[in-house]
């Protein structure tokens, strides 16, 4: 059967595991899987050489925090990354590294709620966002190959000067 009508040969989902070490274990594996991909399935970004998935769709936290990639944690200080998979921060499950998400044809980030503004306003205001370990959502920036784009709402987007 299908999956969304995607061929199940075409699905490649993030291995399990319990017991300690799993996360890590299936962060590895599931790597090499990506970089194991032939270049008609995962193509190769020209701007950082990792492979460059079709699209990568993330939610955020009003902290700032998108794909388990958290404020200040390890996965999000440590960049540039030979890594494409991690463990994620005190979540015990995996999450793609800023590089990999940034070697993306596209990335969309959805930041709806009102709550979500001060981190909006962050995001698209602080000059040095792209360096800003406090707000990894805002970290993810686009580039050549790469289209990156916001989904906001009204209240979300309050605090954004408009021009």
């Amino acid at each position: 059967m299908d999956v969304c009508g995607i061929p199940r040969t075409q699905v490649y989902k993030v291995p399990g595991g319990d017991g300690a070490g799993a996360a890590a274990g299936a962060a590895g594996e599931y790597e090499s899987l990506i970089r194991g991909l032939s270049a008609d399935v995962v193509g190769v970004c020209l701007r950082t050489g990792l492979p460059a998935l079709d699209l990568v769709l993330l939610g955020s936290g009003a902290d700032g925090h998108c794909a388990s990639l958290y404020p200040d944690s390890p996965q999000v200080c440590v960049s540039p990354s030979s890594k494409l998979v991690v463990e994620a921060a005190g979540k015990g499950g995996t999450t793609f590294t800023l590089d990999l998400i940034q070697s993306a044809r596209n990335v969309i980030l959805s930041a709806p709620k009102a709550a979500q503004s001060k981190m909006v306003a962050d995001a698209f205001n602080n000059p040095s966002a792209s360096s800003n370990t406090q707000c990894p959502a805002g970290m993810i920036s686009a580039g050549v190959d790469t289209s990156v784009e916001w989904l906001l709402s009204k209240e979300s987007a309050s605090l954004l000067a408009l021009v």
